[in-house]
């Protein structure tokens, strides 16, 4: 520990949090008194430093991050993304829609403040809280207008359309991102300069939102002229590509 310490400037204490966290792995003991933490701790904890100095993310978000499903990802993909954050969709003419007070979306858009407050619990989105209110940012906002737009559809809850469904898409979406930005940066990374790969990120998030939507629009048509509504099983992870360049499975 005195030697993890010394390697990465992180007191033990907050090395065991980690620990407890899942942030770190539990290390290697061969006996009741003895633990070893070998390079890859060192390299996971700078990785984690690196992404709190840089992004202020809270340790939640790191954590899916550094460790997710798979191994974490290699170090210089990670530094592509964090390249390119805050280089995509540049305002054009105007400014970003203020926050707004999580009451007065409320009233705009017919929905109660306790179904917004459902909505975050599927982590749809976040409310902030500043000065004793609860505020929403632009894309919560834009996210609550959507979901009165569904509403006034006809998908209430006395036909089984709840706030709680929404996690549905969270999921499905959180782990497409994933998958998307790990093809995206092994693809990238060491081959293109920043200022293209933030030009080929947002090309890629426009043009395969239409792909996404016409793939699900003809699934969906493809389901109901067959009648298969049958359990749907969980996607699989994409391949990946080996040194050779061969799909890993």
């Amino acid at each position: 520990m005195q030697d993890l310490e010394r390697a990465t400037g992180v007191g033990r204490e907050t090395i065991r949090f980690y620990i407890r966290e899942g942030l770190l792995p539990e290390p290697d003991r061969p006996s009741r008194n003895v633990a070893w933490y070998d390079e890859s701790f060192v390299e996971r904890i700078a990785l984690i430093k690196e992404l709190q100095q840089k992004r202020f993310l809270p340790l939640q978000i790191i954590k899916s991050i550094v460790v997710g499903n798979e191994a974490e990802p290699p170090r210089d993909e990670v530094k592509t993304l964090l390249e390119i954050d805050g280089k995509l969709f540049p305002a054009v003419g105007g400014s970003a829609m203020p926050s707004e007070r999580l009451s007065a979306v409320a009233r705009r858009t017919g929905l109660r403040a306790s179904e917004i407050r459902q909505l975050a619990e599927t982590e749809l989105i976040e409310i902030v809280t500043r000065d004793g209110d609860q505020w929403l940012d632009e894309i919560a906002i834009r996210l609550v207008e959507v979901w009165a737009k569904v509403r006034q559809a006809g998908f209430v809850d006395e036909l089984g359309f709840v706030p709680g469904n929404t996690r549905l898409y969270v999921d499905f979406v959180r782990w497409l991102a994933r998958e998307e930005l790990r093809l995206f940066t092994h693809g990238v990374t060491g081959r293109v300069d920043t200022e293209t790969s933030a030009r080929m990120a947002e090309a890629g998030i426009n043009l395969l939102n239409q792909l996404i939507g016409l793939v699900r629009k003809a699934t969906i048509l493809r389901y109901i002229s067959t009648g298969n509504i049958a359990e749907p099983t969980a996607p699989s992870p994409a391949p990946r590509r080996s040194a050779s360049g061969d799909d890993e499975r």
